[in-house]
C-alpha cells in the first residue's frame, strides 16, 4: 500500500494533469479542494507561455477550481524572473502576448523583425502565429551575437483528441538553423523549479511534483531533488516506463487518485 503523502506543498502541472485542452480531468477540482482543506500549499506550474496567470486563473475557475494568479507560475513569468539579473537591452521574442508582456515588464525593449539584428537576446516560446520571417529574424539575431533563451522546449501540447506542436518544435527549428543551444528556463530546467520552490517557501523535501510527462515533469522534479508523481492522463502511458532511466517515485492513473493519499 502506498504511504500517505505528507508534503507541505504540491506543484501541479496543468496540461494533461488538471485538464486536457478545455476539458478538466475528472476529479481534479475535488483534489485541489482537498489539498487546501488539509492546509497544503498549491502551485500550478505550466510550460505553456501563451497565457497570463490571470487568464489561467479564469480558466481554472471556469472548471470549478478556485485559485489566484499568485498560485500560477508560467514559463513566461519564470523567463521574465530569470532575466531580471541580466543586462538590459533589446529582445526579439518569438512568442505570444503573454511572453512579450512579461519580458517588457522587466524593463527590456521589445524589437520587431526589422530591429531584430540589434537584439541582445532572442527569447522563444510557443507561437501559434510563427512564420518563416519570424524564424529568420531570430536566426539572424543569434548569428549577430544575441543570447538565445527558450521559455520551454516541450515537443507537443496535449489537447482533446491528440497533440499540437509545442514550443520545442519552434526552438528546434532555430537550433537546427543556427547550431546555438538555448538557455532553457521552463521544465525540466532547475531554473523554473528554483523559482517555484522560492515562491512556495518550502524546501526540496517538503514538496511533491505532479505531472503527466516523464521527460518534462518527472525530469524537472528529479533535477530539483523533489518527490515526483506521474499521472497517466496526458502524454505518458504505463508502457512508456519500461526501460527508462528517469522514473517517478509514484505513478497514478489520474491526479484524482491523490485524494486517497493526502
Amino acid at each position: 500500500m502506498t504511504r500517505k503523502l505528507d508534503f507541505k506543498a504540491f506543484i501541479l502541472d496543468l496540461d494533461g494533469n488538471i485538464y486536457r485542452g478545455d476539458r478538466p480531468v475528472e476529479g481534479a477540482a475535488g483534489v485541489i479542494d482537498a489539498l487546501r482543506k488539509k492546509g497544503k500549499k498549491v502551485l500550478f506550474l505550466t510550460n505553456n507561455s501563451t497565457r497570463t496567470p490571470q487568464e489561467y486563473t479564469e480558466k481554472l475557475r471556469g472548471m470549478g477550481i478556485e485559485t489566484s494568479p499568485e498560485e500560477i507560475l508560467t514559463s513566461s513569468i519564470a523567463t521574465a524572473i530569470y532575466m531580471r539579473n541580466l543586462e538590459r537591452g533589446g529582445v526579439y521574442v518569438v512568442g505570444e502576448a503573454a511572453l512579450k508582456s512579461a519580458i517588457a515588464g522587466e524593463g527590456f525593449t521589445l524589437l520587431d523583425e526589422e530591429g531584430a539584428r540589434r537584439a541582445k537576446y532572442v527569447v522563444c516560446g510557443l507561437d501559434s502565429g510563427v512564420t518563416y520571417r519570424k524564424l529568420a529574424a531570430a536566426c539572424l539575431a543569434i548569428q549577430g551575437g544575441a543570447k538565445f533563451i527558450a521559455a520551454n522546449t516541450d515537443r507537443n501540447l496535449p489537447v482533446e483528441g491528440g497533440y499540437l506542436p509545442g514550443a520545442g518544435a519552434i526552438v528546434g527549428a532555430i537550433v537546427t538553423a543556427t547550431g546555438a543551444k538555448p538557455i532553457i528556463v521552463g521544465k525540466p530546467s532547475k531554473n523554473i523549479m528554483g523559482i517555484a520552490l522560492k515562491r512556495l517557501g518550502v524546501g526540496r523535501g517538503e514538496v511533491a511534483m505532479v505531472g503527466d510527462c516523464l521527460d518534462i515533469d518527472v525530469a524537472a522534479g528529479r533535477n530539483a531533488g523533489v518527490y515526483t508523481i506521474l499521472v497517466l492522463t496526458g502524454v505518458t502511458c504505463r508502457s512508456d516506463l519500461r526501460g527508462r532511466s528517469v522514473l517517478p517515485d509514484l505513478t497514478l492513473e489520474s491526479v484524482a487518485d491523490l485524494i486517497e493519499l493526502i
